[in-house]
């Protein structure tokens, strides 16, 4: 088959979740005798040189065209980001050609991705994989400003998935949630994975506990602090390997808030490193004397798969998809989302086990991972779907105009910020005192 990926990121650039997923099939789908051609960007990103790796042939969205089809998003310059989103979204499917000469397209919940794909009956069956959307990411960590966008996103998102010719995720708890969304089956395939290739750094074991992920407030950092604190003079000393971001809640960093309110656990029991390169993150969590995964909500959280796959004891938050991948005190420890008692309980098990205890369970993690997620096996179970979707062809069912028509390009506006007639004068005029003045001043 010849197979269209339109995909916000791909390795060796970024290095988020979904780079994970694709680094691992993308490879062993060509393996298999397939063509496979990968189509990179969003709104976010810049046109970079096109490579071949892998037998994968990856090219850029070109983000000049993006920017020359804003102007037939008009009537989102309310929403600037998703008036970007949406005009990558459709130069992308014009810079595919609309997916002629290609057996099937798969593209990417994240960005709206998948919107012109959908809504346009013409061309190859469409594949959904449900990464983890716009929406979902603003419903669990919403930002100051940003309400409106995060509304009318998820609105969008409820009426355009549905016409995907497949909904496809890798975590049952992801694919229970849009599954109920949506009001129809979302296939569930797990995802497929290989190991980094970074040497073996078991024989320079450190003491601390390891985090890999944004300090973020979904990410679980409160939740970690809490339970540590718990434990008292016993909590061991984590480090948390990410960058920091923005905690909407008090308007300032993540750190700033958690050396605030736990100013004897953040930076003394919990260590923040910040970003780290690909192969710094990998030697630490070979390294780490075990991982902690606190995420109060994660589509899957591939930093649980790697750790489990270098033998690693994990403690998850049943919050994060890969937990799911856990049996219990077997391969790992896994407890209920935002519960610092019961996190605070499990790390005291853990702690408590012998170093050979902890080795058969980092040994029977690595097995797990290592059966379960084996690239060639994952990527036939793909190749199943993939062929009898191409078998039964588009679905004929019709796109209700008004579902199509709010996210189709249209003519340009005249006034583009008309909107703002809508609004009290004095109410903009006094925002735009104070922007300027916080202009000036920063």
């Amino acid at each position: 088959m010849r197979l269209l990926f339109v995909i916000p990121e791909y390795p060796p650039h970024s290095g988020g979740g979904i780079v994970t997923f694709y680094r691992a099939l993308l490879p062993e789908l060509v393996r298999q005798g397939h063509y496979v051609r990968a189509l990179v960007g969003s709104g976010f990103t810049s046109k970079l040189p096109s490579y071949e790796a892998d037998g994968v042939e990856v090219d850029f969205l070109d983000h000049e065209a993006v920017s020359r089809n804003l102007s037939r998003f008009q009537s989102f310059r309310a929403l600037p980001e998703l008036q970007r989103h949406l005009s990558a979204a459709w130069t992308a499917r014009e810079q595919a050609e609309a997916g002629e000469g290609y057996d099937l397209v798969e593209t990417s919940d994240w960005g709206l991705l998948f919107a012109p794909w959908v809504t346009e009956k013409a061309g190859p069956p469409v594949v959904v994989q449900l990464h983890g959307s716009v929406g979902q990411i603003d419903f669990n960590d919403p930002r100051r400003g940003d309400e409106l966008f995060g509304c009318v996103t998820r609105m969008l998102e409820m009426q355009v998935l549905p016409l995907a010719d497949e909904l496809q995720t890798y975590s049952t708890i992801n694919a229970g949630e849009w599954g109920a969304i949506t009001k129809r089956e979302v296939t569930y395939i797990p995802p497929a994975w290989k190991s980094s290739s970074v040497g073996d750094y078991h024989d320079e074991k450190s003491k601390n506990g390891l985090v890999v992920g944004r300090v973020q407030y979904w990410k679980g950092p409160i939740v970690l602090c809490e339970a540590l604190r718990l434990l008292g003079t016993s909590a061991p000393t984590i480090d948390w390997v990410g960058r920091d971001t923005d905690y909407v809640a008090i308007g300032s960093s993540m750190s700033t808030y958690l050396s605030q309110t736990y100013p004897d656990v953040w930076g003394v029991k919990v260590l923040p490193i910040g970003r780290c390169a690909p192969e710094e993150v990998a030697k630490r969590q070979a390294r780490a004397a075990f991982s902690v995964v606190p995420s109060l909500w994660d589509v899957f959280n591939f930093t649980c798969v790697e750790e489990m796959g270098c033998g690693q004891v994990v403690v998850c938050s049943k919050g994060a998809g890969a937990s799911e991948l856990i049996n219990d005190g077997e391969d790992g420890f896994v407890f209920p989302s935002n519960n610092a008692e019961e996190l605070a309980r499990k790390l005291k098990q853990l702690l408590l086990m012998t170093e050979k205890q902890q080795e058969e369970m980092g040994r029977a993690a690595q097995s797990v991972i290592l059966s379960l997620l084996n690239p060639m096996t994952v990527a036939e179970q793909r190749i199943k779907r993939y062929e009898s979707l191409v078998a039964r062809g588009r679905s004929s069912s019709q796109v209700h105009p008004w579902i199509s028509e709010s996210v189709r390009p249209h003519g340009s506006l005249n006034q583009t910020l008309a909107f703002l007639d809508k609004l009290p004068l004095r109410e903009l005029s006094g925002y735009a005192l104070r922007r300027g003045v916080k202009r000036i001043l920063n």
